[in-house]
């Protein structure tokens, strides 16, 4: 059994109430600090009906709370900074968050036990299709990776073509091989060892197509398949293993971040090769402008009137990543006076996904660049269509408080369901839904959620994961049958033990 770390009840309530108490003492707000008090009770409550994180939910969950809630209030009580300032207004977004967390901690209580009869991906069933299901997996994501590079610097309608699309679902192979490279590093080491040869090729493309757009969630993605893939097998973390992930830690907050956050007003190039002869120039050039680099970030994160940025220091400029609530602020005003955009955006999100020849005139990008514009995240003069909204305020923005109530009370929960009646998460394909999940959970809109989060990932898995299966069994392996398994106690044994 995966270790689920389930919250002591006694735990939770001294958390919210040291919570509570610290942002009192800072200044902020009586009704602010009880809003934010009930909806971190409601999220810890939810994290522990999912399962903790012994669960894909619960996995997703725990960053989805931590993102948009959890650690930008710690952050203001460390800092000592008042939780109801830099925000656009203060009362109404802690309001509906409160809202949110609750009805989705009840919609948890009540859904959490459902299981559906869904499709499920096929796995692997002995360790030389395991080998040789990892090269099919490696090339045919690096060929969707390349794939979608050439379409996404092509300009036009390139990046919202049906080729996109598939290109999109072959690069779901490529967290996959990293994951298949990882287990089966575990299993043939019986457990001392976990990264090879075979982990190395697809962690330095995933970091790669991350460099070349300055994302730094393009850097913590290997990191993270390599984590949540060895926590799911049990693996035994030892001391240089925690070293290690310090010193990653440390050297995302000082050293990538900034240096990605600077690189972005340098990105937009026409082709790939410009592109990547720009991020090396300007990666050869950083340790002598490595000052003008820290001004420049520090600059830009400081907060300020009508800012998605939360906290008032420049030294914490990553913080706002993880702070979400400053940007779903800024949604939630826009829309605090009475108006409210009803479906537009889902209807925006679910247009883009319908192929071009059946919809010529479709839109390109979705909801970001109209959210974008409606709550000032996108300018008239230069448009990133990268603004920054979680469900949470897109609910409220769509259909005030009914829609924040129905959203997290039937959507969210059906998101779990689904994934949960889908993957097994200690398996391959069930490891690559959970880094799925836990990656694109935090932030989007109702839309997004619904569209790419809910329908689309599952499918992409099952389907990726039938046509890799029959690749493989037609690749002559000696012995496949006779170590056919037929009960998960007996598959565990054999990936560990078998021959080709």
């Amino acid at each position: 059994m995966i270790k689920n770390f389930i919250l002591p009840p006694l735990l939770v309530l001294s958390f919210v109430a040291s919570l509570y108490v610290g942002e009192i003492l800072a200044g902020t707000s009586l009704y602010f600090a009880s809003m934010m008090a009930l909806a971190v009770l409601s999220a810890c409550v939810t994290y522990n009906i999912l399962g903790g994180l012994g669960t894909i939910s619960g996995i997703a969950f725990t960053r989805f709370a931590l993102t948009t809630l959890v650690i930008s209030q710690v952050g203001k009580v460390l800092l000592f900074e008042r939780a109801d300032i830099n925000l656009d207004v203060p009362e109404l977004t802690i309001t509906v968050y409160a809202v949110y967390f609750g009805f989705l901690m009840l919609g948890t209580f009540v859904f959490s036990r459902v299981r559906l009869t869904l499709p499920k991906p096929t796995e692997s069933e002995t360790p030389a299709q395991l080998r040789y299901l990892y090269l099919v997996a490696l090339s045919g994501g690096l060929l969707g990776t390349a794939w979608l590079l050439i379409l996404e610097f092509a300009g036009g309608n390139a990046d919202a073509s049906l080729g996109h699309g598939f290109a999109r679902a072959l690069s779901f192979l490529l967290p996959f091989s990293l994951v298949l490279a990882v287990d089966n590093r575990i299993r043939t080491s019986s457990g001392q060892h976990s990264l090879g040869w075979m982990a190395v090729w697809p962690a330095i493309a995933l970091a790669f197509h991350g460099f070349l757009y300055g994302a730094r969630l393009g850097f913590v993605e290997p990191f993270a398949i390599i984590f949540l893939t060895c926590y799911l097998r049990k693996f035994r973390f030892r001391l240089k293993h925690t070293v290690a992930a310090i010193s990653i830690a440390v050297l995302f907050f000082v050293v990538v971040s900034p240096f990605y956050l600077y690189s972005r007003s340098f990105g937009g190039k026409a082709s790939i090769t410009e592109q990547l002869t720009t991020m090396f120039k300007l990666l050869e050039s950083a340790p002598s402008q490595w000052e003008t680099i820290k001004s420049t970030v520090g600059e830009g994160a400081l907060a300020a009137p009508g800012s998605v940025n939360y906290f008032a220091s420049a030294n914490a400029v990553t913080m706002n990543r993880f702070a979400l609530i400053g940007p779903d602020s800024t949604l939630i005003n826009a829309c605090a006076t009475g108006f409210h955009y009803g479906f537009t955006s889902i209807r925006l999100d679910v247009l883009t996904e319908i192929p071009r020849f059946l919809y010529r005139d479709k839109p390109e990008i979705g909801s970001n660049k109209y959210l974008g514009h409606l709550d000032g995240q996108e300018g008239d003069a230069f448009e990133t269509t990268n603004s920054t909204v979680t469900s949470i305020s897109d609910s409220y923005g769509a259909f005030s408080w009914l829609g924040v109530a129905a959203f997290a009370f039937v959507v969210m929960p059906a998101i779990f369901v689904v994934y949960e009646s889908m993957f097994e998460i200690q398996r391959p394909w069930g490891t690559v839904a959970a880094v799925l999940l836990f990656l694109q959970l935090m932030e989007g809109s109702m839309g997004h959620d619904i569209t790419e989060v809910l329908i689309k990932n599952p499918l992409y898995i099952v389907i990726l994961s039938w046509c890799a299966a029959w690749i493989v069994r037609l690749i002559p392996v000696t012995g496949d049958r006779a170590v056919k398994v037929r009960n998960s106690s007996r598959r565990s044994v054999m990936m560990g033990t078998g021959d080709d």
